[in-house]
Formats: C-alpha cells, structure tokens, sequence
C-alpha cells in the first residue's frame, strides 16, 4: 500500500475534484433543458399543463396551440428536439473528441498538470458563462468550451496515475478518478433541477450554471500550483536525437493502434458509451413524457449515480487488481463482461418499472455495469507503451464518443418512428446486452498472448 501517501491521495483528490466540475457542466443542459429552452427559445413545443400539472386535461393530447388553449394548459418550449439533440451531441461530442485527439499529443510532450489547469479552467468559465446566456448560438459556443476542456481529463489523469500508482493499485486509482462522472452526474440533478426550483436571487437556471462552475476556477489554480509533472524532462537533446525519438514514438503509435485488442476494445467501449450516453441524456425526458403527473424525485438519479457508480466503479478496479496479478491482465476484460450481464436486467426493469421501483433497480444497474471505466482505462495503459498513454487514451476518447454521439442522434429519431420507451429499450439493455459479448471476445486476443508468453 505504498502507493496510497499522503501527497498521492491529495494528488488523485484533487483532480477528481476537477472532473466533478466538469462532469457537473457537462450534464447541466439535460437536467435544465427544459427552463433554458423557455427562456433562450429553442427546440420543440408542445402542450403542457401548467406547472407541470394536467389537472384532469389530457394536456400532451393537444397537438396544436390554438387547441392548448384552455385554462390547465399552456404551449411552451419542452426543451426536446434536433436543438437539444445538437447541444448534447454533435456540439459537445464532436468538438470533445476532436480536442482530446489534440490534447493527447500535447499531453504526452509537455506538462501535464499545466495543461489539465487549463483545461478545467475553460470548461469552469465557459459553464459560468453559459449562466449569462440569451441566445442559442451563445449555448453553443459555450458547450464547446465546456468539450473542449473536459476532453483534458481523462488523458491526462490516466498518463499520470499510470505514472504515480504501481500496476497492483491502478485499477482502484482510476476508478476513484472515475468517480468524477458519478458525483458530478449525480449532481447535475441537485443543480439543475433543485437549484433551478429554489429559484436563488430570481435567476432560476442560470444560478446553477454559476455556482456548478465556479469551484473549477480555484481547482484549476491549486493544480497549477501544487502538482508536478512526474515525467522526467529531456534537456539538452540533440536535433538527430529527438528525429529519432520522433521515429520511434511513431512506431510505438502504430503498435499500439494495430492491436487486435485494441481495435475490439474500441469497438466495445463504443457500444458501452451509447447505451450510457442514451439513458444519460433522455432520462429526464422519458419521466416527463411517461409519467407526467408524478412527482418524480430525482434526489433518487443522484444517489443512484453517486452510491451505484461510485461503488461500482472502485468495487471493479479492486477485483481487477487482485485478479490480474493471478490470472493476467484478460480476466479484467473477464470481470467486464460478466459484470455487464448482470447489468442487462436491471437496465431493462429501470425502463419496465414505474418510479419510485425504477430507481432501486437503476441503483443494481449502476452498481453492475458502470465497473467498465476503472477496468476499461487501466487496460488501455497496461497495453499500450508508456510513451504513448496519453494519446492512446485521447485517441480511444476521440473514436468512442464520435461513434456513441453520432449514433445517439438517432434516440430521437427513432423515439418518433416507435416511441421513447421502446427506443430506450433498445439503445439501453440492448447495448448492454451486447457489450457483455463484445468485452469477451476482446478479452481473448489478450489470453492468446498471455498464453505465449
């Protein structure tokens, strides 16, 4: 337990924190869409009761505005549609993949924490910013910056925990960072929809915005400040030297890219990110479509997230851990896949159950499935050579979040064509039914080369 000083536990606190507040401003705009899309004016509109109440009309029946006119009900923006699925996928997911591609590079030449600081630092004010809005060309141009600081985390906090925690303690060390998407998931609700109701100072909305990115700001100077890079500096190399270096930098590029486990873990961490991206980013609007006289709490989203996940996430690097050190690095893959099949049953009973029995089955979901980060991360840098982490892990982000964003468009799409409920049927268990398969299969190229060695 060497690993686990002082200054290393202070150290992995700290960006964690960081990836809270980044994972705060990434999911605000699902759990406030509706309030931003009546104030900004964007997106689609439909017949609603007032203050969310039907009061016996059949409000959502009333398919136009002159027939919405009638006292329980109003015609207002329902924060759904192409806008809404723009700002949360091609706006975000595209400009975050592009950036982390540019950042991996960066990251795997320069200072690591300098550039992690910056990058919270962008996402915290471009989330700040997105408080003052009053335009939605304004949303968009925030939500990339938000990607665009955000695509810094990961890469760069798995190249240095790869670096400060031996092999037997990495598995645990990635998915305590990792709990950064589960606490800052999870709280997104609490900002987004309890802050917005608390309506601070009048500003409603925009209050959460400020408060979910203010914190950022001083994470992102304690970082600049206080962590050093642990990679040693190359000083005095010669102009031959770094050709060379450059040269063999490239071939290590190749051989980690060419691996067949490598190309089946990008494809199953694809499938795993859509099904999670398609729960993530409609849940609030499958409640407010299939239930909407209930008063659905969603104090129970953020515990799930944070209890679920976070206990998930840890609970699957430490099984990992010790089983790597008997078995290989393959059982982790192993774990993955049948972590994912006891998932598959309870994703389906979340979208079967009617709240509040949806979310006991959510919380065995989150604790089952959401193992794959810790697992996914600590495999990457196991596989790849260690000169390349960051751009290997910037890379993995670039394809999966290109592939499970472009796909995820299709939610609303095919939500029309079947129904909502049906869709998440599919793009939810679905997906994860399949990943369970999809981690096996990558898991043998790996027993293949354990076996030869």
């Amino acid at each position: 337990m060497t690993d686990w000083t002082v200054k290393n536990i202070s150290f992995l606190a700290l960006i964690t924190s960081g990836y809270v507040i980044g994972e705060i401003a990434h999911f605000l705009i699902a759990t406030t869409s509706k309030d931003v899309a009546n104030d900004v004016n964007y997106g689609d509109q439909a017949c609603m009761g007032r203050n969310n109440k039907t009061e016996g009309f059949d409000c959502p029946a009333l398919e136009t505005e002159d027939a919405c006119d009638v006292s329980n009900c109003e015609w207002k923006y329902n924060g759904q549609g192409s806008d809404f699925q723009f700002l949360v996928g091609p706006a975000f997911i595209y400009t975050f993949s592009t950036s982390a591609l540019i950042m991996g590079f960066a990251l795997d030449k320069f200072n690591r924490p300098i550039i992690m600081s910056v990058g919270i630092m962008v996402f915290s004010i471009s989330c700040i910013l997105m408080g003052i809005s009053n335009a939605f060309w304004q949303l968009i141009v925030l939500r990339m910056g938000i990607a665009v600081g955000e695509a810094v985390c990961r890469p760069a906090a798995s190249s240095l925990i790869a670096e400060v925690f031996s092999p037997d303690n990495r598995g645990v060390a990635n998915g305590i960072f990792s709990w950064g998407v589960y606490f800052g998931y999870g709280m997104a609700y609490i900002f987004g929809i309890y802050l917005t109701e608390a309506d601070v100072l009048g500003y409603g909305w925009r209050t959460s915005y400020v408060i979910g990115g203010a914190p950022g700001i001083i994470i992102a100077v304690a970082i600049f400040f206080t962590v050093k890079d642990p990679r040693k500096k190359e000083e005095g190399v010669e102009s031959e030297d770094k050709k060379t270096a450059m040269v063999s930098y490239l071939k290590d590029l190749r051989t980690a890219f060419c691996q067949p486990a490598m190309i089946l873990l990008l494809v199953s961490a694809s499938v795993r990110q859509l099904a999670g991206l398609s729960w993530a980013q409609n849940n609030v609007n499958y409640f407010e479509e299939y239930y909407p006289d209930k008063d659905i709490d969603y104090y129970w989203l953020t515990v799930c997230s944070i209890v679920g996940g976070s206990f998930g996430v840890v609970s699957g690097g430490f099984i990992t851990d010790i089983l790597q050190k008997k078995f290989g690095l393959h059982s982790r893959l192993w774990v993955q896949s049948g972590f994912l099949t006891l998932a598959t049953p309870f994703a389906a009973l979340t979208i079967y159950l009617e709240p509040p029995y949806c979310f006991i089955s959510l919380a065995l979901y989150y604790f089952c499935a959401e193992t794959w980060f810790a697992i996914l991360f600590t495999v990457i840098v196991e596989i790849v050579p260690p000169n390349t982490r960051g751009i290997c892990t910037a890379f993995f982000l670039f394809v999966m979040n290109i592939i499970a964003g472009t796909l995820g468009i299709f939610v609303e799409n095919v939500g029309d064509a079947i129904g909502l409920k049906e869709t998440m049927y599919i793009f939810f268990p679905g997906m994860i039914a399949l990943d369970a398969v999809l981690f096996f299969l990558t898991s043998i190229p790996l027993y293949l080369q354990s076996r030869k060695q």
